[in-house]
This record gives structure tokens, sequence and C-alpha cells, in this order.
């Protein structure tokens, strides 16, 4: 059995941005915790930011809807594989991608 996982945790602050690494898979079957923890990083105040997704080898278009309802204004990805990229572009969040 594969485990739908991943792990998010802060690699960078300042008083602008907000920098938080993203490991794993984020899939519908963990959806609920993806969206948790995204409400969690909402918490911001203001600031940008930026996900980096170089460790993330799966992300369900759905996921990458819910992450850009929630962190629209100020969110930003970067680090993207190719295959994380094209759901991105899918989704029509090119104009997010820094990198």
């Amino acid at each position: 059995m594969i485990m739908n996982m991943f792990r998010i945790t802060k690699a960078y602050e300042n008083d602008a941005t907000e920098i938080f690494r993203i490991e794993g898979q984020v899939s519908d079957e963990n959806m609920a915790e993806w969206i948790q923890e995204i409400e969690v990083i909402k918490q911001s105040n203001g600031r940008a930011i930026i996900l980096d997704l170089a460790h993330v080898w799966f992300i369900s278009a759905k996921a990458v809807q819910a992450l850009m309802g929630i962190l629209s204004e100020h969110c930003y990805v970067n680090n993207c594989g190719m295959e994380v990229r094209n759901v991105f572009h899918v989704s029509g969040m090119s104009e997010r991608m820094l990198g």
C-alpha cells in the first residue's frame, strides 16, 4: 500500500516573505489534511508566501485549485518538477510560478 503523504516545513521567514518547503505527494486522498495545512499557512499576516515544491513528486489538480482558492493573493510556487509544473499550467495557475 502506498502512503499518500506530504510534509510542510517553514524554510525561511522575514518581514515580507515566508518560504515553505513541501515534500512528498498531495493527492485527492489527503485533501482534507492539505486544506487544513494551507489554512494554517494563510495566517502569514499579509506576507508573500512562496512554496518550494522541489521535493513534490505529485500534486493533484484539485490540490492546486484548493491551494490557489485559499492563498490566491500572495502565494507563489517555485522549483517545480516538470510533472508538477504541468498540473499548475493545466489548472490555469502559470502566473503564480516563479521558476
